[in-house]
């Protein structure tokens, strides 16, 4: 019985060890699959929102200069259509919208203000 006793004293204490490192293994495992996701997902998030970015900006560049090309042939622009296109150009260019804008702003500053018909 002695001898039961040493082995399974002897035993014991290398199997606690196993099994505690393999819960450690299967815990770092676990962490790094769970990072793996969220950088993943965190990836998608930035695409999109790069995307959205883009289209934001597109659309101010386009509505910008639609703007101009109207307000140009009506010869003025409303202070409310200034304020608007102001705006506009401001999120242009906080989207990083580059300099081909500015120059249509310019344009349309340089535009008499007249009040709607």
């Amino acid at each position: 019985m002695e001898l039961s006793m040493q082995l399974v004293l002897a035993i014991v204490p290398t199997l606690m060890t196993g099994v505690i490192g393999w819960l450690f293994h299967k815990l770092k495992k676990h962490e790094e699959n769970r990072e793996r996701i969220e950088k993943k997902r965190l990836d998608e998030i930035m695409s999109q929102e790069k995307a959205v970015n883009v289209a934001l900006c597109a659309l101010c560049h386009d509505r910008i200069l639609e703007g101009y090309k109207t307000y140009k042939k009506r010869g003025g622009i409303s202070p409310t259509e200034f304020d608007t296109i102001t705006n506009l150009y401001e999120a242009y260019h906080a989207l990083g919208g580059n300099g081909a804008t500015t120059a249509v702003y310019q344009k349309i500053r340089e535009l008499p203000i007249k009040e709607s018909d």
